[in-house]
């Protein structure tokens, strides 16, 4: 009996790493992004597929706590292949007035990433400005 217990715990497991594992789907990682308001308050980040998928989250606060939102990573796109890209985001507001769009891309607002691990203050149209950084995986 206490074999056949060890082995169910074995399998149970094995097959929780297997999910986390294909979580993305088939996809390789292809690149990271990570996103710090540097005013009241946003963070988040997540991984970009080689498939233009994306997942990750940014959660943002703004007008003093009165609006909350998480902005969930949907897919990613090049605007200069090699060079800078586009990530848009299913939004979800959590609290306060409507504020956001349902969904909403970096483009939307004027705002293209550059690629390449280097982190870059770009003009946040929330607050006043944020540090952002594309990273290439492996």
């Amino acid at each position: 009996m206490r074999k056949l217990v060890a082995l169910l715990m074995v399998l149970v497991l094995a097959v929780s790493w297997s999910t986390v594992a294909l979580a993305g789907g088939n996809s390789p990682v292809q690149y990271t992004f990570t996103f710090t308001d540097l005013g009241q308050g946003g963070h988040g980040g997540g991984p970009l597929y080689a498939d233009g998928s994306a997942d990750g989250h940014i959660a943002i606060s703004v007008m003093d706590g009165q609006v909350v939102a998480q902005f969930d990573a949907t897919s990613w796109s090049w605007v200069v292949p090699g060079e800078t890209i586009d990530i848009c985001f299913d939004v979800h507001q959590i609290k306060g007035p409507p504020l956001f769009p349902p969904s909403v891309c970096f483009t939307d607002v004027g705002i293209v990433l550059p690629v390449g691990g280097t982190p870059v203050i770009i003009s946040n149209p929330l607050a006043d400005q944020a540090l952002v950084r594309v990273t290439p995986a492996n």
